[in-house]
C-alpha cells in the first residue's frame, strides 16, 4: 500500500505545482485520468485546504503559525493530501493530511 499512498502524494504535489502555472490544461486530462484508476482501486485523496481547523480535527497533522484562536483558524497549506481507501462502503483514512493553520 506504502506505493500507492506515494503516488498519490506525487499526483497531488503535482496539482498543486501546475495550479500556480497557467498550463495545467495539457496534463490536466492525464491527472483526471489517474484519478479514475485511484478510485477504482478504492483510492480517493481531499486538499483541506481553506477549511476551517480545529484541535479536535482528526484527519490534520497541523503546524500552527502564529496564536491559537480555535474559531479563527484555517488551513492555509497542505504538504499531503488526506488519503481515504473506500471498503466495503465505507471511507477509512490512511493518511492525514500535513498542512499549515494560520489564524
Amino acid at each position: 500500500m506504502k506505493p500507492i499512498i506515494n503516488i498519490v502524494n506525487q499526483i497531488f504535489e503535482i496539482e498543486t505545482k501546475l495550479k500556480n502555472n497557467e498550463s495545467i490544461q495539457p496534463v490536466e486530462r492525464n491527472i483526471g485520468r489517474i484519478k479514475n484508476h485511484l478510485e477504482e482501486l478504492g483510492l480517493s485523496y481531499h486538499s483541506p485546504k481553506n477549511e476551517k481547523y480545529s484541535l479536535d480535527r482528526t484527519d490534520c497533522e497541523a503546524s500552527i503559525e502564529g496564536e491559537v484562536e480555535e474559531d479563527k483558524m484555517f488551513i492555509t497549506k497542505v504538504i499531503k493530501p488526506v488519503i481515504y481507501q473506500n471498503k466495503e462502503g465505507k471511507e477509512e483514512l490512511i493518511q492525514r493530511a500535513i498542512v499549515i493553520v494560520e489564524s
